[in-house]
């Protein structure tokens, strides 16, 4: 089934959330969150020069940096809905066709890495985040603020995403490997985002 959700009017797209329907679900879900995220850490950064005026070689990478990570985001909102249908399509061929097992594990690996995306973008995102207080207009301190939070909640969200899938996985060296890099992501993702939000609230 080919998707366009990044296409679709945002009303539009909270319908489609609402239905009773699989996809999209809580991945592709938190890949919006990132997107929105990273769109307004982007936003915050733009207001971080002077109007007219180009911006310094440290804000020009913060801008460059969030707008890649916030493309990243943008086709994960996709990519997880593909995941999970491909991962439904072969657990059912699996049922039928013990043959099909190899090819149900790889729908299974992909299913879990998409949000494991989602998280590590979430986190580079707020790395950038965390340069960017150094530079941010102070006035729209607040709105990083939001940025961070939000991001922050990305990586516990799809965190969610992962651990759901992770018993599927038959290696079991990578199911543990695999939650302690999304477990690492989270606590560094909560870290930086208090961090973030310590500059807002010491805003004069």
């Amino acid at each position: 089934m080919a998707h366009d959700l990044t296409e679709t009017p945002l009303t539009s797209f909270l319908d489609r959330i609402a239905e009773r329907a699989p996809t999209p679900g809580g991945g592709s879900v938190a890949a919006v969150v990132g997107a929105l995220s990273a769109s307004l850490a982007r936003m915050v950064a733009a207001y971080s020069t002077r109007k007219n005026q180009a911006p310094s070689p440290a804000v020009a990478a913060i801008v460059e940096r969030l707008h890649q990570t916030d493309t990243i985001l943008r086709e994960l909102i996709d990519a997880d809905a593909a995941a999970y249908e491909a991962m439904t399509a072969a657990r059912r061929a699996a049922k039928s066709d013990p043959t099909a097992a190899a090819k149900y594990q790889v729908a299974v690996w992909t299913g879990i890495g998409v949000p494991m995306q989602v998280a590590a973008a979430a986190a580079e995102s707020l790395i950038t985040m965390e340069e960017l207080t150094a530079h941010a207009n102070k006035h729209l301190l607040s709105d990083l603020g939001v940025a961070a939070v939000l991001a922050a909640a990305t990586a516990r969200a799809a965190r969610f995403m992962v651990l759901v899938n992770l018993p599927e996985l038959a290696d079991a060296s990578r199911r543990d490997r695999l939650r302690g890099d999304a477990d690492r992501l989270v606590e560094q993702c909560e870290s930086r985002s208090k961090a973030i939000e310590a500059v807002v609230r010491e805003r004069p």
